[in-house]
Order: structure tokens, then C-alpha cells, then sequence
């Protein structure tokens, strides 16, 4: 057991298309992750802006009255 699983890990770690293929799932699996992280920062953004856009709505019209 122990030898042919040492023959395929050689066998992955000595085929270069293999290589090729995992380094583009990792750029891929970075590239998400970024752009989920991108994302909730973005929304978390978005709504503290909405929220003191809405203070100060509320503080203009409390001063108008």
C-alpha cells in the first residue's frame, strides 16, 4: 500500500501537466478567496455610507423643524 502510494505521489510530483494544473487551481482558489473578501468588505462599506447618510438626513430635517 505504502509503495504505491509513493508511486503516484512520484508520478504526480514528476509530471509537469500536473504541476501546471494544481498551480492554477491555487491561483484560482486565491483569486476567490480575494474577491469574496472584496465583497464583504464592499458591503460592509456600502452600508455603514447608508447608514450615516441616513444620520444625517434625519439630523437635517430634526434641524429644519
Amino acid at each position: 500500500m505504502t509503495t504505491k502510494l509513493t508511486s503516484m505521489f512520484s508520478k504526480f510530483h514528476n509530471d509537469e501537466e500536473g504541476l501546471e494544473a494544481l498551480q492554477v487551481v491555487m491561483i484560482i482558489a486565491i483569486a476567490a478567496v480575494i474577491l469574496v473578501a472584496a465583497g464583504v468588505i464592499g458591503q460592509t462599506v456600502v452600508d455603514l455610507t447608508n447608514d450615516k447618510i441616513k444620520l444625517l438626513k434625519d439630523k437635517q430635517i430634526n434641524a429644519q423643524r
